[in-house]
């Protein structure tokens, strides 16, 4: 049985200064609470008490901090956040507070969008990899995630290729198409030897998809998860100085742009 914890993080610019520390402060958070219970009346999901929080920084990642925070407290097997599925400029730009948590948590983080349809069960769980040394931990810990479901994986890849021009030779296009074939071949080799591993250990149903169209990658991995009903999508989220900047954009792009559920792990 799934429990669900509600937590409010009250950040500074909402908080009433006489009310937030001393005595007061428990009346006030008496108060977030009972609006806290009064809005998830309107609801019809079961939750256990709600949490709410005092934040005292100024900045988004001290909110984040203090979510993860809670959550480990709590003892959580994962944090759940609506995304505003946001369009245009505003896409390419971070600073959300869905999205920073996304690169901070060291719990992982399940994003439903504002446009997903409800999903009663999951049945099947789309993992993009890229088949990058190092990648067998994420994809250990998503296979137990899916044995708990008693879900079946499907390993996903994208080949990233460049679309031949009319401008290259006849003969360089033969040579380049006889690469792709080979490599094609090779990826869902390397993905089905992934996949055997995952179901003897794990116990699960495992199925491969190696996708040649000449989509951009979020793409395709949206359209993955369309052909299966009941899905979800597990993603990975790298850190690093380079990420911190571009903030692993399929991640970022499947998490806004997806109409299933999507799973963040680090």
């Amino acid at each position: 049985m799934l429990e669900v914890v509600p937590v409010y993080v009250v950040r500074l610019s909402e908080q009433v200064a006489p009310f937030s520390h001393g005595e007061g402060k428990q009346v006030f958070l008496q108060n977030v609470k009972s609006a806290m219970k009064r809005w998830l009346e309107k609801t019809s999901i079961q939750t256990e008490e709600p949490v709410p929080i005092l934040q005292k920084g100024i900045y988004l990642r001290s909110d984040i901090d203090a979510l993860v925070s809670e959550s480990k407290k709590q003892k959580a097997d994962f944090i759940l956040v609506n995304t505003h599925a946001r369009k245009g400029l505003s896409r390419f730009w971070m600073g959300s507070f869905a999205e920073t948590l996304m690169l901070h948590s060291q719990l992982p983080v399940l994003f439903l969008n504002p446009h997903s349809s409800p999903l009663p069960q999951v049945k099947t769980i789309v993992v993009p990899t890229q088949l990058t040394p190092g990648s067998d931990k994420a994809l250990n810990r998503i296979a137990e995630f899916a044995k708990r479901l008693e879900a079946q994986l499907v390993l996903y890849n994208n080949v990233e290729y460049f679309v031949t021009t009319p401008e290259l030779a006849f003969t360089e296009t033969m040579v380049f198409t006889q690469n792709i074939q080979k490599e094609v071949k090779q990826r869902k080799k390397s993905l089905d030897q992934i996949a055997s591993k995952l179901s003897k250990k794990h116990g699960l149903k495992v199925k491969t998809l190696v996708d040649e169209k000449e989509l951009r990658v979020s793409d395709g991995i949206i359209r993955a998860a369309k052909k299966h009903p009941g899905c979800l999508i597990a993603m990975t989220a790298q850190t690093g100085p380079v990420l911190s900047v571009l903030v692993g954009s399929t991640t970022r792009r499947v998490v806004r742009e997806a109409t299933v559920p999507v799973m963040v792990f680090r």
